[in-house]
Formats: C-alpha cells, structure tokens, sequence
C-alpha cells in the first residue's frame, strides 16, 4: 500500500470516478492509501472509519480482502479509534470474514450531470427557508418520515423546495446540502403519507436537481437500497449509482 498525498492525485489514479471526485473532501485527511486497485480512506465524522472502496468502480474478491488484510495488520483501525466501514456491498462477506462487524445499514451514492425532463408542476415548488421555516419542515418530516436523517434548521441545508396544497399547509418537501466536496447533496426528500404515489417527491427531486446541476454542474445523493420506489425514481431522473455501500460498526 502507498500513501497517496492529495484528492487530486487520488482523482487522477481512479480516472475520474465520479464518487472520488464529488463525493470526498478536496483536503483528503492524511490517513489515504491505495495499492492501485482499492484505496483505504479514513472518514472523519460522527462516526470516524475508513472507506474502503475500488479505484474504478469495481474490485475482485481477492483485491479487497488483501487491502483489509493490510488495514487489520498495519494498526491503524485502533490508531484511529475507527466506530465503523463501509465495504462494496458485493464484498460484505469478505469484510465479515476480515473485521469483527457489527449491524448497521446499505445505501447507495448516486450522481447525474444531466437535468431531468421537466414536469410542469415544478412551477408551483416553493422555496423555504432552514431557519426560519424549521418547524414546519421538522413536524412534517418526522411525521411522515421518522427514519429521515437530515438535519433541519441547523444551517447545514443550503436549500429547501416544498409543494403546498389547497389549504396552503405542505404536501411534501425535500433540501440539499453540501457534499465535503462542496457540490449539493439531496436530503429529506419526503411526501405526505396520504399523497404518496402522485409523484410529489420525484416534482421536488427534479426542482431540486435541475437547480443544482445549473449552478454546479453535478448533483448528488445518498438512498437506502431498500428503498426501491426512489431508486426507480432517480433512474427516471437520469440518476446512476456510483456507490453500492454497506456500511457497518466495528467491533473493537
């Protein structure tokens, strides 16, 4: 494994991956390795880990577990006090057999550069506002969708499009915040509960992509992978996955 010194250069060495290039910091912590086919990435959060993910979209079995291999025996899951990985989600059972895995979940990054086809409806999005419109936003997200994990009124949403019905009270609402590379990420895209299946959050989504891919040239998002009417609707969208993750604590 070699230390590979900046986000450009990883960005070289994977020819552009589009989760490389838009879904990392452009100041890489120092904790970056790769043997030319898997890079080890060290994620700084709530939930420090690493990320450990192929160069060019895919790895082999083999490939992988060699570099986990290396991570287990170079010390640095303790050094760095790691909580948790995320692996390929084809290569999970590797890890498992690698690292001492606990629960956690799988999602999928995704990405488009291309604007949606435009739904007439989008001329009655709204914009609101994370301060000043945080408790409207916060009862109607956590009352139609408890799992939701964006954070509302906190000044991490950059922006906030909602639909209103007749009575003027919200029917569904969805935000984007910012990527550690500084390009938007889709968040708390949620519909009222008795208006799913009208096309709400996909009027939203393509609002909220057609806005960022005019003002920054990509827009990404994070979706739980079972969660298959959305995946089918960011396809629609023009949508691809970069990403199959899963991620998972780490027993120490």
């Amino acid at each position: 494994m070699q230390r590979i010194p900046s986000h450009s250069e990883l960005v070289r060495l994977a020819a552009n991956d589009p989760w490389i290039r838009w879904g990392l910091p452009a100041s890489l912590p120092k904790e970056v390795w790769s043997d030319g086919q898997v890079a080890l990435i060290r994620r700084l959060s709530t939930r420090p880990g690493f990320w450990v993910t192929p160069l060019h979209g895919t790895a082999s079995a083999p490939q992988l577990r060699s570099a986990l291999e290396w991570l287990v025996g170079s010390g640095e899951l303790d050094a760095l006090e790691t909580v948790s990985v995320s692996v390929p989600r084809e290569h999970l059972a590797v890890a498992e057999e690698v690292l001492d895995l606990a629960d956690g979940g799988d999602w999928d990054w995704m990405w488009t550069t291309t604007p949606p086809p435009r739904d007439p409806r989008e001329a009655d999005l709204v914009e609101l506002d994370d301060a000043a419109d945080a408790d409207e936003i916060g009862r109607f997200t956590y009352r139609n969708n408890p799992r939701v994990w964006t954070e509302i009124g906190t000044g991490r949403m950059k922006k906030w499009l909602g639909l209103r019905g007749p009575d003027g009270d919200l029917i569904g609402v969805g935000g984007a915040e910012w990527e550690d590379s500084g390009v938007p990420h889709l968040a708390g895209i949620v519909t009222e509960r008795a208006r799913r299946g009208e096309g709400i959050g996909e009027v939203i989504t393509a609002g909220l992509t057609r806005w960022s891919i005019a003002e920054y040239g990509v827009c990404t998002l994070g979706v739980f992978s079972d969660n298959t009417v959305a995946l089918r609707l960011y396809a629609r969208l023009g949508y691809r996955t970069a990403r199959a993750w899963a991620s998972r604590r780490v027993s120490r």
